[in-house]
């Protein structure tokens, strides 16, 4: 009962997150985002390398978020807003700093995957929205549950990794509506 409740809390925080959300200008966003990494770059290959490189920025940061919010979870305690921002921000800047120590060593990974499983620009452009939108939702919701702590504890009567789980479900599927009604 606990997690089925902490899912429909999850799920209303979910749709609350995108139901007025402006395609159009979601679609600007990207549109510009994308449009100036490209400026920034002096070939198509280089384009491609700096949005792979933002994607595995992006894989790096959701497996924090999970730990942190696993942490918080189990602790059933939220942090204060500021803490969770210096938080994420300290391993934001960590991971900047990873990711750019990998860079050769990924662009070598990178261009291997362009050739064998036959990539296209708007292959890694789509996968790269999908990345940002998903790390932008997961960001959205962890503020908005340390924001409302009373009303978000009900998920501390839940199976932590299950609603970890879930909210990965439930993120994933918006992200999916979201990127497939943009044209990028």
């Amino acid at each position: 009962m606990a997690q089925e409740t902490a899912n429909k809390f999850i799920e209303n925080v979910c749709n609350h997150l995108v139901r007025n959300m402006n395609i159009t200008k979601v679609e600007e966003h990207f549109k510009a985002a994308i449009e100036m990494q490209r400026k920034s770059t002096p070939s198509q290959v280089d384009f491609w390398d700096m949005l792979m490189m933002n994607m595995l920025y992006f894989t790096e940061i959701e497996q924090v978020w999970e730990k942190e919010f696993l942490k918080m979870l189990e602790k059933k305690e939220w942090l204060k807003t500021t803490v969770l921002e210096e938080e994420l921000l300290m391993h934001q800047m960590r991971i900047r700093q990873q990711v750019a120590e990998q860079m050769d060593a990924a662009k070598e990974l990178f261009h291997k995957q362009y050739v064998t499983e036959n990539m296209t620009e708007e292959d890694i452009v789509y996968d790269y929205a999908y990345s940002s939108a998903g790390h932008s939702m997961r960001v959205d919701l962890l503020t908005v549950l340390v924001s409302t702590p009373e009303q978000s504890k009900v998920l501390f009567n839940a199976d932590p990794q299950e609603t970890i789980r879930i909210i990965n479900g439930y993120i994933a599927y918006h992200t999916d509506g979201i990127i497939n009604k943009v044209k990028l």
